[in-house]
């Protein structure tokens, strides 16, 4: 069957891992692209329109974008977990006032498609009942923000929140250690875990997979998902490793990292339907070939 095309798409934060690749996925697919960053994304896909511009800034945003006739902004950009800690003023700028300015940029340009990525770090866990970091507390300001947006503007938005998403390029961040050690054993260097836990991995593939799905649909209202309950072990991702190179150096870490809470992503499958899961082994496979042959 063939796909009905959006229209221009925004993506924030197109020249990140993430964006990367959801970037490729929807000119594959035959979308037209259009990405922003502080700096316009260097080596970006030259299929897609580049763009330089702050979040932060409101009205130079509207003014850069509104002759580009965007019909859906993929909201991705933010500044991640260690960032937030050491700037936590710049953190709320940059993840809290530019989602609003994003969500103000989706009004004013008649934009009925708004997907962004919150994450489970916005879940509430001990001892506090509430988020243990403050990326985790912007982001539950973000999903707080798309859902009173909704009551007050009629914007029905999509959040979606991962755990660990990893594959080739994702390389940066505190969790990035799952594509460096995969990296690592690919390039026949040793590599030691920071940390060892039990988390929600998902090879790069299957989350675009999950934008692009839910680009597709207009949801009723404000919808904030979970994007998977399947948990595995930091064990597992060696083990997985090792099934691709045993020799591979990987040294497990000693030091805990807390694991998710309890997860539920009921809402995106009500809205979306099953999707094309990766296991990680074959997500691993994936991310080791393309590491141990980059062309």
């Amino acid at each position: 069957m063939t796909r009905a095309l959006i229209g221009p798409v925004l993506i924030t934060g197109g020249g990140g891992f993430l964006g990367r690749a959801l970037t490729g996925r929807l000119l594959d697919a035959g979308e037209t692209v259009v990405t922003v960053d502080l700096q316009a994304a260097q080596n970006g896909d030259p299929r897609a329109t580049h763009l330089a511009g702050d979040i932060r800034d409101s009205a130079a945003l509207r003014s850069l974008l509104a002759p580009l006739g965007i019909r859906a902004i993929v909201h991705l950009a933010a500044l991640v977990i260690p960032a937030c800690r050491d700037t936590p003023v710049l953190g709320a700028e940059v993840n809290v006032i530019g989602h609003l300015n994003m969500l103000d940029l989706a009004r004013a340009l008649e934009v009925k498609r708004f997907l962004y990525t919150s994450s489970i770090a916005a879940l509430p866990r001990p001892p506090h009942d509430a988020p243990v970091n403050l990326y985790g507390c912007w982001k539950r300001a973000c999903e707080d923000a798309a859902k009173v947006w909704h009551l007050d503007h009629g914007l029905a938005s999509i959040g979606l929140r991962p755990n660990v998403v990893y594959g080739p390029g994702r390389e940066a961040g505190e969790t990035a250690a799952i594509t460096l050690a995969i990296k690592a054993a690919a390039q026949g260097k040793p590599y030691a875990m920071p940390f060892a836990s039990d988390m929600c991995f998902q090879h790069v593939d299957e989350v675009t997979e999950i934008m692009d799905r839910c680009l597709q649909v207009i949801p009723d209202g404000p919808v904030v998902s979970d994007l998977t309950t399947n948990i595995e072990s930091t064990d597992d991702v060696i083990a997985a490793i090792r099934l691709c190179a045993p020799e591979a150096q990987i040294t497990a870490s000693d030091i805990r990292r807390p694991a998710p809470p309890e997860l539920d992503n009921r809402a995106l499958r009500s809205l979306i339907g099953d999707w094309t899961t990766v296991p990680l082994q074959e997500g691993v496979r994936r991310t080791f070939a393309q590491y141990r042959d980059p062309a």
